[in-house]
């Protein structure tokens, strides 16, 4: 699935320089984005539902992925200007992936979970929004 959104934000957000699977947010932040905008998506939790049905199989599966920006603008040291760059960056972000579904024969549309600020370095602001997904597997 990860694939899946990656490809989705290449062709949707055109302003990303960089769009890129990650294992965690350490190892994006110590390989610094050569080239920013900068997105890195990363497969954050799953969990399962019980199957319910007899002699088949049914699983509900949630997601949860993040998708972590890095920003960086060097006209204002304190981390401002690169604040605004992110609040268009979000929208656009938002708009490629929200009510997308990136398996629909067996899955359902993303949903926003949450934002938060990862951190602001050396001009380099690091910004995380985590998406859910509900998956489905199934068995004859």
């Amino acid at each position: 699935m990860i694939a899946e959104i990656i490809a989705r934000l290449q062709a949707q957000v055109t302003s990303l320089k960089v769009v890129s699977g990650v294992a965690d947010f350490s190892t994006a932040a110590v390989n610094k984005p050569m080239a920013t905008p900068a997105a890195f998506v990363l497969l954050a939790s799953e969990s399962a539902e019980d199957n319910q049905l007899l002699g088949a199989f049914d699983q509900r599966i949630s997601v949860v992925f993040t998708v972590i920006l890095a920003l960086s603008n060097r006209r204002d040291p304190t981390g401002a200007a690169a604040m605004d760059d992110l609040e268009a960056l979000r929208t656009a972000i938002k708009s490629a992936l929200l009510a997308w579904c990136p398996t629909p024969a067996n899955g359902e549309p993303v949903r926003f979970g949450s934002g938060q600020l990862l951190r602001f370095d050396d001009g380099l602001l690091w910004w995380a929004d985590e998406f859910r997904v509900t998956t489905y597997l199934r068995m004859p």
